[in-house]
């Protein structure tokens, strides 16, 4: 994954149109538990389980979008799903849609689709549902797992353009009877599907109801994990944030009050390039904002060595002051050192 995705771990919500399409498939004669382990806002939680008795409960690492999936009157715990415990094979209907990355460490990086999948699948009751969103080429690494534990598995491929844009499908399958696990039957089939995503069929409005979710009583999800938003407060009122401001956290100089005599032309520019004169100046038209900061150039040197042919690069490192100045027009003007440039050979001769 790309470094904005992680910065926004992994947020890659499925659209409305797409999630009422998969609610389509499904039928509940009866009340039910349902659990979303990486809910986002919760939008397409509620709209895959529109128009059902279903209790939900949801887990969100990102603390903005786990208030806002509380706010839409979920049971949503703030924490990663990795460290969240829910009794076995309590749920009736699983939506996962995880994070689309690789794990980051010394040895074992495995997709994270199967990460979360080997967490959560065991959550799913005989006969529950598990609704998967996932890039095609997830399909190869979750191929055994979900032949193993789910029976009546079907593949569809999402055509909106976010959807597109990411090779989303979604596989739907109904977890298997006890005495029937283990056996990755059909495993390969899902391999090839995911090596040929245009032969995968679109999930389309008109598609009928074809997984019956079974009913259950409401969950209760465990978080095992640090609390983070206790940990995110404390921080920075901590022994060592204090230690580390110092270090990492600039402090801006200011000084203020009248000189004792007056300010010659060498007095003032010192002042200014050391950025002790920074602020506002002028009026009117002419009133800005100046800003002096330093900057290190490095020049280099070619000389003759001892030996013939030999040439010895020499670098000296030189600080140089630059000056911006913000008009309240908009109009930026800056001073800084340029090159002189090399005489031609016309203008040498």
């Amino acid at each position: 994954m790309r470094n904005a995705g992680r910065l926004k771990l992994g947020y890659y919500p499925l659209p409305t149109d797409e999630a009422h399409r998969i609610c389509n498939l499904l039928a509940a004669a009866a009340p039910y538990a349902a659990i979303d382990p990486c809910a986002g806002d919760g939008t397409a939680f509620l709209a895959i389980t529109a128009n059902s008795q279903a209790a939900l409960a949801a887990i969100e690492l990102d603390a903005d979008r786990a208030a806002a999936c509380e706010a839409k009157r979920i049971s949503t715990v703030h924490g990663s799903a990795l460290e969240c415990r829910v009794t076995a094979e309590s749920c009736s209907l699983l939506y996962l849609n995880p994070p689309y990355d690789t794990e980051l460490g010394p040895h074992s990086n495995q997709r994270m689709e199967l990460v979360f999948l080997e967490h959560c699948y065991r959550w799913l009751m005989t006969g529950g549902v598990l609704v998967f969103v996932v890039p095609n080429t997830a399909l190869a690494p979750c191929a055994r797992l979900l032949a193993s534990q789910f029976d009546c598995l079907t593949v569809w491929r999402l055509e909106h353009p976010e959807c597109v844009r990411f090779h989303q499908v979604v596989i739907l399958g109904q977890r298997k009877k006890a005495h029937a696990r283990g056996e990755p039957k059909g495993a390969e089939l899902l391999i090839r599907t995911g090596s040929r995503p245009n032969d995968i069929p679109i999930l389309r409005e008109d598609a009928g109801a074809r997984y019956q979710v079974p009913a259950s009583r409401p969950v209760a999800i465990h978080y095992s994990g640090l609390p983070l938003d206790a940990i995110e407060d404390a921080l920075e009122h901590s022994l060592a944030m204090q230690k580390a401001r110092a270090v990492l956290i600039r402090k801006h100089q200011k000084m203020s009050g009248r000189p004792v005599t007056p300010l010659h032309q060498g007095h003032v520019g010192l002042l200014a390039c050391s950025g002790m004169l920074n602020g506002f100046f002028g009026d009117s038209e002419t009133r800005h904002i100046a800003h002096w900061r330093a900057v290190k150039h490095v020049d280099e040197f070619n000389e003759e060595g001892a030996q013939e042919g030999e040439t010895i690069i020499r670098k000296r490192e030189r600080f140089s002051h630059e000056l911006t100045l913000a008009y309240e027009d908009g109009r930026i003007v800056e001073l800084r050192e340029t090159k002189e440039a090399k005489p031609t050979h016309e203008e040498r001769s």
